[in-house]
């Protein structure tokens, strides 16, 4: 039954955050998501913020939970762990918001960036990178994955692993299209692999 129960917050999660998105950037004129990221829908004085916000807390909760629904199960040992610091680096992440909607980053040479804008960025960063290797990790210590199982893992990963390129070779271009858009592949891969671990889990 427990293991069962963990397609819940495989669907609250995605579920939670894309709604939070939606909702939250209707209250901020001329927001775009095609251009820019969901951090920006958190961020310090921005109108999106209460909504927000609590989507990430959510969305961390949601994470967590899973995580727990995860243990011991056939989903290998070191994925529930790596969950569990996904779940830890997305509220971290909602808590430390951007100081504005424009999400400076340090390292872009942006200026006035604050603390807060630093410890969002190295946070998410981990849940970012958690994010991505879980379902590599999946595919690749999964021996008692059936092989089909192991594909499906596989290709979350890729694709996940391709808008994060996508998105590092717009950043690096000083690009401010399609940003959202690739940010938005790497997530919904990410939490698209939720659901495959929780019907793995659950057989």
């Amino acid at each position: 039954m427990k293991r069962r129960l963990a397609l819940i917050p495989a669907v609250l999660a995605p579920s939670s955050f894309g709604l939070a998105a939606l909702f939250g950037a209707r209250r901020v004129p001329g927001y775009r998501h095609r251009d820019e990221p969901m951090s920006a829908l958190a961020a310090k004085q921005c109108q999106g913020a209460p909504i927000m916000v609590p989507g990430f807390l959510a969305l961390g909760a949601s994470t967590w939970a899973l995580a727990g629904a995860l243990d011991d199960t056939r989903v290998p040992r070191p994925i529930p762990s790596m969950m569990r610091t996904a779940a830890a680096a997305i509220v971290g992440a909602g808590v430390a918001r951007q100081s504005d909607r424009s999400c400076p980053v340090r390292f872009m040479g942006d200026e006035n960036v604050t603390l807060s804008d630093d410890l969002h960025v190295l946070i998410s960063m981990v849940a970012f990178g958690s994010w991505i290797m879980m379902p590599f990790v999946a595919a690749a210590r999964g021996r008692a994955l059936h092989p089909p199982e192991r594909l499906v893992s596989l290709a979350f990963g890729a694709v996940a692993l391709g808008g994060w390129v996508w998105t590092s070779a717009l950043i690096r271009r000083g690009s401010e299209t399609w940003g959202g858009v690739a940010q938005r592949v790497t997530v919904g891969a990410a939490l698209g692999w939720y659901s495959v671990a929780a019907i793995v889990a659950s057989r």
